[in-house]
C-alpha cells in the first residue's frame, strides 16, 4: 500500500465564479486523479473533430459502394435517318444501341479490396483522432491540477508572509528591530500577493481552456495527490513490457500501415489498366421503313497510350513514398514509446529528490521563523529561507504531478485507459 501525501491546503473555491468542480479524492491508485472513464466518453461525444471522424467511416462506406459499382455506366444511342436510293425512293430508318465498358482481369475484385482498405483507413484515422484527443485532455487536465497546487502553496505562503509582517511590526514597535525589517516584511508580503494573483489568473485561463475544449467535463479540484509508482520496482523488465504494450496496438502506426497498403492497392489497380477495358454492346436497327431488321453485337477496345504509362509510374512512386512514410512512423512511434517510458521513470526519481529537498527546506524555514520571533536572527534570513521553502514546495508539487501525468500518459499510450471500444 502506498501512503497518501495529504497537503493541508485551502480548497479552490470555484462556486463564486459559477464553475462546477469535481473533487478528485486521491487513493493508492495513481490513476485515481483522472476523470472517470464514463465522463470522458460522454465528453468525447460532443467534440466536433471526433464526430467528423466518425462520419468519415460512413463516407468510406459510401466510397466503397461506389468502387464496387464501378465508374462505368450504360450508354444508350438512338438514331433516326432517311435513306434515298438511286430511284429516288425514300425510306425512314431507326437505330438503337446500348453499350457499357466492363472491368476484366480481376479489376472489380481489386476495387472492392481498395474500398475495404478505405474503410480500414477511416477507422484507424478515427481511432488516432480519439487517442490524440485523449492526450490533449490529459495535458489540459494536469495543467489545471498543476496550477491549482501552485495557487494553494502561494496561499499558504501568503498566510506565513502576513505572520512575518505582523511579527516585524511588533518588534519595530517594541524597539527590538530596525524599521527596514518591517519594510522587508511588507515587500515580501506584496511579492507573494502578486505571485498569487498571477497564479489565480493562470488557473482561470486553464479552467476556461478545459471547459471550452471538452464540453461537459467537470473541473478537477484536488486537495491531495496519490504517490507516483516506480515502474522499475513494479517489474525489472518494465521497459520491454511497456514498449511491447504500446507498439502492439498503436493507432498512428496502424493508420500509416493501412495508408501504405491502400496506396499499394491503388498502384496495383492502375497497373492493371495497362490492359484497357472493352466496351460491349447490342445494336438494333430498322432499315427501309422496316423492310429490313438488323440485330447485332458490338465490342470496342481503346488503344493504350503514353498517359497510362505515366500514370502507372506515378502510382508506383506514390507507393514507395507511402512505404518510406511507414518506416518513418515506425521509428517515430518507437522513439516516442521509449521516451514515454523513460519520462515515467525519471519523473519519479526527480520527484523523490525534490520531495526530500522540500521537507528539509520546510523544516529549516520553520526553525528560522521561530528564531526570528525570538529575535535570534534577522528578517533577511527568515525571508530567504521561506522563499527557498516555497520554491522547493512548488517544485516538489510540480514534480509529483509530472510523475503522475507521465504514468497516466504511459497507460494511455498502452490503451489501458480511455481506450476506444
Amino acid at each position: 500500500m502506498f501512503n497518501i501525501k495529504v497537503k493541508s491546503v485551502a480548497r479552490v473555491c470555484l462556486v463564486a465564479t459559477g464553475l462546477l468542480a469535481l473533487p478528485v479524492l486521491a487513493n493508492d491508485d495513481p490513476l485515481s486523479i483522472l476523470p472517470p472513464d464514463a465522463m470522458v466518453r460522454k465528453t468525447f461525444e460532443k467534440i466536433p473533430q471526433l464526430r467528423a471522424g466518425n462520419m468519415g467511416i460512413n463516407l468510406a462506406g459510401s466510397q466503397k459502394s461506389r468502387l464496387e459499382a464501378g465508374h462505368y455506366e450504360w450508354t444508350a444511342r438512338v438514331g433516326i435517318s432517311r435513306r434515298t436510293d438511286q430511284f429516288g425512293e425514300r425510306f425512314r430508318e431507326q437505330e438503337f444501341a446500348l453499350e457499357r465498358p466492363i472491368r476484366w482481369f480481376g479489376k472489380a475484385d481489386k476495387d472492392r479490396a481498395i474500398g475495404d482498405k478505405g474503410i480500414e483507413i477511416a477507422k484507424a484515422s478515427y481511432a488516432d483522432q480519439w487517442h490524440e484527443t485523449s492526450r490533449a485532455l490529459l495535458k489540459d487536465w494536469f495543467e489545471v491540477i498543476r496550477e491549482n497546487f501552485t495557487q494553494q502553496q502561494l496561499r499558504q505562503q501568503l498566510e506565513i508572509a502576513e505572520q512575518l509582517n505582523a511579527i516585524a511590526i511588533k518588534r519595530v514597535k517594541a524597539g527590538d528591530a530596525a524599521k527596514f525589517e518591517q519594510l522587508f516584511a511588507e515587500t515580501e508580503l506584496q511579492r507573494v500577493r502578486a505571485l498569487l494573483q498571477q497564479t489565480e489568473q493562470r488557473v482561470e485561463l486553464a479552467i476556461q481552456a478545459l471547459q471550452a475544449n471538452y464540453p461537459g467535463l467537470i473541473v478537477p479540484v484536488t486537495s491531495s495527490l496519490p504517490q507516483p509508482i516506480n515502474l522499475n520496482e513494479q517489474d525489472a523488465k518494465s521497459t520491454e513490457h511497456w514498449l511491447d504494450k504500446i507498439m502492439e496496438d498503436n493507432h498512428e502506426l496502424e493508420l500509416a500501415q493501412a495508408e501504405a497498403e491502400f496506396v499499394g492497392l491503388q498502384a496495383a489497380r492502375i497497373d492493371q489498366d495497362k490492359m484497357p477495358d472493352p466496351s460491349l454492346g447490342i445494336r438494333s436497327s430498322r432499315e427501309r421503313d422496316g423492310q429490313e431488321r438488323v440485330l447485332g453485337f458490338t465490342i470496342s477496345m481503346p488503344f493504350p497510350g503514353a498517359a497510362r504509362s505515366s500514370e502507372r509510374s506515378a502510382a508506383s512512386t506514390k507507393a514507395q513514398i507511402a512505404n518510406e512514410k511507414l518506416q518513418q512512423v515506425q521509428t517515430k512511434v518507437k522513439l516516442m514509446a521509449r521516451q514515454s517510458i523513460t519520462d515515467s521513470q525519471r519523473t519519479y526519481t526527480t520527484w523523490k529528490t525534490l520531495e526530500s529537498l522540500h521537507q528539509q527546506s520546510l523544516q529549516q524555514a520553520n526553525l528560522m521563523q521561530t528564531a526570528y520571533r525570538l529575535g535570534e536572527v534577522g528578517i533577511t534570513d527568515a525571508l530567504n529561507t521561506r522563499k527557498m521553502a516555497l520554491d522547493a514546495a512548488i517544485a516538489a508539487d510540480t514534480a509529483q504531478i509530472d510523475a503522475l501525468a507521465a504514468y497516466a500518459r504511459l497507460h494511455l499510450d498502452a490503451h489501458l485507459i480511455w481506450a476506444l471500444d
